[in-house]
């Protein structure tokens, strides 16, 4: 009787990073730091991944993955689709695959680690990539805060966090201690009790098509917010 594939094998043999990466304790691929000290973020503007076009000049364009997780398995499916395009891109955000306390803790090990594959294999092709992070609650954050390395830019949403401001509060400052951001760019409203350096765009605003001929830039472009003495 042959010996059933571990969760492990099953990630690294059926479906290994293109270009190889080193792999964390969860086996999810590490997403690496790629920014330079001196990235000049005030220049930067964010925009949807889908209103980027080969017609307009992407060089300070972040492109962002804020969409329903049915379109965003088309990146899964075909990973190395966009590549050309994302490389005219100052940085591209990985997918914001969901995560529910409703949902049971393989789909969202599943939905991390296609993050942090696509993110991997993206910067093995040259691409820049900021992870996008997510949590959904105490239990999931050894998953969902894992496979990025210490010191790397992340971009978060605080979309619809306003009613569950403790728990929200509880996961950032729990993904600050493990990840340790140089910059964390928010989109949505900044919730009272977040430190650190940001990066702040309107959630709404961000994903208008309107961006194709307006970039939207930072709303008061990098700030840093002190922990209270």
């Amino acid at each position: 009787m042959s010996k059933s594939l571990t969760e492990y094998d099953k990630y690294k043999v059926i479906r290994p990073v293109i270009g190889g990466c080193e792999y964390d304790e969860n086996s999810f691929p590490i997403i690496r730091n790629t920014f330079k000290d001196n990235t000049n973020w005030d220049e930067l503007y964010v925009c949807g991944i889908q209103n980027i076009t080969k017609k307009n000049d992407n060089r300070n364009a972040i492109a962002l993955m804020y969409l329903d997780d049915k379109k965003l398995l088309a990146y899964w499916n075909t990973p190395l689709k966009k590549i050309p395009l994302m490389l005219g891109c100052a940085a591209v955000a990985t997918p914001d695959f969901s995560y529910y306390d409703s949902m049971n803790i393989n789909e969202i090990r599943h939905n991390v680690f296609m993050n942090r594959w696509l993110g991997a294999t993206w910067q093995n092709y040259g691409v820049n990539v900021i992870p996008t992070i997510g949590w959904a609650g105490e239990h999931t954050y050894d998953l969902c805060l894992s496979g990025v390395e210490e010191g790397t830019p992340v971009t978060i949403s605080t979309l619809g966090c306003q009613k569950h401001e403790k728990e929200f509060l509880a996961g950032f400052n729990e993904m600050k201690q493990r990840i340790k951001p140089s910059i964390i760019i928010v989109f949505g409203d900044m919730i009272e009790g977040m430190t650190g350096r940001f990066l702040h765009f309107k959630y709404t605003d961000s994903f208008n098509k309107k961006m194709r001929q307006q970039p939207l830039k930072g709303m008061l472009g990098v700030f840093e917010i002190k922990e209270k003495a």
